[in-house]
C-alpha cells in the first residue's frame, strides 16, 4: 500500500519494556513486514514526521500486548508469562472454563437478560430504538466468511482511453471504500473486544448469581486475549474459523423487523455481551458503507472475513482507545453523553471515504488538527440536537427564531450533573475497566467505585 517504505531494520521495533514476555515469532514477522490486513493502512500516521510511512501497527501492537500481559498477571497471579507459565495456565484455564459453564447453565435466562441490560445502558440505547435477541449458547459458525469474495462486477474491455481512465477512477474510489471499511471494522472489533470486560459494571448482580463468576471471567477472558498474541497466526485463524475460541460467539442484524433486531449468541456471558455490543456497533457503522447496494456488498465481501477479524481483534482495541482519546470533554461530562457519542460516531463513519481516512489519520496521530476537527463536529451535533429539542418542545422552527442558538458552543451549554455520582469529567469508564483488569477492584478509590456503581445500577 505504501509507495515508500523504511528499511525493515529502521522500523520502530516492538517494545516489550524489558519484560521476558514475547509474541509469537509469526506475529512479530507479519507486523514487521506489514503482511496482514491492516498493514500499511493509509489512516496510520507518519510517526516521526519524515514523510516516509512508519510501521505504526508495531506501536499499536506493543501497547496492546503489554496491556494483555498485565491483565493475565493480575488474573493468574503469575509474575512472568513465558512458555513454562503458559503451560501451567492451561489446566487453570480449563478448570475455570468448565466451572463457568456449570454456573451459567443454571442461570441462563438471568444472564441473557443481564447481558442485554448492560449493553443497552453502556451504549445509551433509548427504549424502542432496537430489539435484542440474546442467547447464551455455543453458536453455529456455518456460513461465516473465511476468505475475501471477488467483486461481482466483471472486468470490461475499454473502447477508448477515456473509458479506461474512468474505470481507473472507479477502482480508486472502490479501494478507498475498502480501506474505510477496514478501519471501521477495526473500531467495531476493538470497541467490542474491550466490551468483554463490561461484566465489571454488574459485579454485584453477578455476585448474587454466584460470587465465583467475576474472578473466573477475569481469568478466562485475559488468557483468551493472550492467545491472540502467542499462538501462531494460522493456529489462531483455524481456532476462530472452527468456533473453538471458548465456544465462540456470533451476531447478526435483522433489518426486516421494526425496530431492527440485534441477534447474538455467545458461549459465555462476557462473549454474549461482546457480541451484542458488536451488533450495535455494526448497526451504526452500516451508515459508513457506500450508498450503492452492489458496491456495499462488494466492499463487505472483500473486507469482512475471519482472518481479518483476528487482526482487528489484536490491534483494534488500541485504535479504539486513540479514537476515544480524541473526544472533547463535552462528550463525557453530560448526562446525555452516550447520545452525543453515538451521534458523533455516526457522523464520523458517514464521512466520504477520503475525508474519513484523512480525519482518522489525524485522530490516530493525536494532532491538534484532529482534535479541532472533532471538536467542530461535536459543536455542530450539539447545536443540531439543541435545535431539535427546542422545536419539539415549542413547535417553533428554530430557523425562524432568533440567532441565539447559532452562537451556542459546547462550553456554553448548561448540562445538569448527576448529584449522586462523580462527573465523567474526572473518570472515564474505559480507563477504570482497564485499571480493574490490571490491578483488581481493590485498586479503585471510593470515588471511582461510586462512579462505577452508577453505571451498574
Amino acid at each position: 500500500m505504501a509507495n515508500k517504505r523504511k528499511k525493515l531494520h529502521e522500523a520502530p521495533p516492538i517494545d516489550y519494556s524489558d519484560g521476558p514476555e514475547r509474541m509469537s515469532p509469526d506475529i512479530e514477522r507479519k507486523l514487521r513486514s506489514q503482511e496482514h490486513p491492516l498493514g500499511g493502512h493509509p489512516a496510520f500516521p507518519d510517526v516521526d514526521g519524515d514523510g516516509i510511512p512508519d510501521n505504526f501497527e508495531e506501536l499499536l501492537a506493543s501497547k496492546r500486548f503489554r496491556d494483555v500481559v498485565d491483565k493475565v498477571k493480575q488474573a493468574t497471579g503469575l509474575e512472568t508469562i513465558d512458555p513454562r507459565s503458559v503451560m501451567s495456565m492451561q489446566p487453570m484455564f480449563q478448570r475455570a472454563l468448565m466451572r463457568i459453564m456449570q454456573i451459567e447453565s443454571q442461570n441462563k435466562k438471568a444472564l441473557e437478560e443481564l447481558a442485554v441490560e448492560v449493553v443497552k445502558k453502556e451504549m445509551g440505547i433509548p427504549e424502542g430504538d432496537l430489539q435484542f435477541d440474546a442467547k447464551l449458547e455455543k453458536p453455529s459458525l456455518e456460513g461465516m466468511q473465511r476468505q475475501p469474495q471477488k467483486p461481482k462486477k466483471k472486468q470490461q474491455e475499454f473502447k477508448n482511453p477515456e473509458e479506461e481512465q474512468e474505470a481507473a477512477k472507479r477502482l480508486e474510489k472502490f479501494n478507498l471504500e475498502r480501506q474505510k471499511r477496514r478501519f471501521i471494522n477495526s473500531i467495531i472489533q476493538g470497541s467490542s473486544k474491550k466490551a468483554l470486560y463490561l461484566y465489571h459494571l454488574v459485579n454485584e448482580k453477578l455476585d448474587e448469581i454466584n460470587p465465583e463468576l467475576v474472578n473466573l471471567y477475569s481469568l478466562v477472558m485475559s488468557v483468551n486475549d493472550l492467545m491472540y498474541w502467542i499462538m501462531p497466526d494460522m493456529d489462531m485463524r483455524m481456532a476462530a474459523g472452527g468456533g473453538e475460541e471458548l465456544g465462540g460467539g456470533r451476531e447478526e442484524l435483522d433489518l426486516e423487523t421494526d425496530p431492527p433486531t440485534i441477534k447474538a449468541e455467545g458461549a459465555l456471558f462476557p462473549i454474549l455481551v461482546h457480541e451484542l455490543y458488536k451488533g450495535v456497533m455494526e448497526y451504526v457503522s452500516a451508515h459508513g458503507l457506500p450508498s450503492d447496494p452492489s458496491t456495499a456488498e462488494d466492499v463487505i465481501g472483500m473486507e469482512d472475513t475471519l482472518p481479518a477479524e483476528v487482526w482487528d481483534l489484536r490491534l483494534g482495541p488500541v485504535i479504539w482507545e486513540k479514537f476515544r482519546d480524541s473526544y472533547p470533554q463535552e462528550l463525557f461530562d453530560s448526562q446525555d453523553r452516550k447520545r452525543l457519542q453515538n451521534y458523533f460516531y455516526y457522523r464520523f463513519v458517514s464521512l466520504p471515504a477520503e475525508e474519513f481516512l484523512s480525519l482518522a489519520k489525524e485522530i490516530l496521530s493525536g494532532s491538534d488538527k484532529g482534535k479541532n476537527l472533532v471538536k467542530k463536529m461535536v459543536d455542530e451535533i450539539i447545536q443540531e440536537l439543541k435545535n431539535e429539542d427546542y422545536e419539539e418542545a415549542t413547535g417553533i422552527d428554530q430557523k425562524d427564531d432568533d440567532d441565539d442558538f447559532a452562537t451556542t458552543t459546547l462550553s456554553s451549554i448548561d448540562v445538569p450533573k448527576e448529584p449522586s455520582a462523580p462527573s465523567s469529567e474526572d473518570f472515564d469508564l474505559d480507563t477504570l475497566l482497564d485499571k480493574i483488569s490490571k490491578r483488581g477492584m481493590e485498586s479503585l478509590t471510593p470515588e471511582e467505585l461510586t462512579f462505577l456503581k452508577s453505571f451498574g445500577n
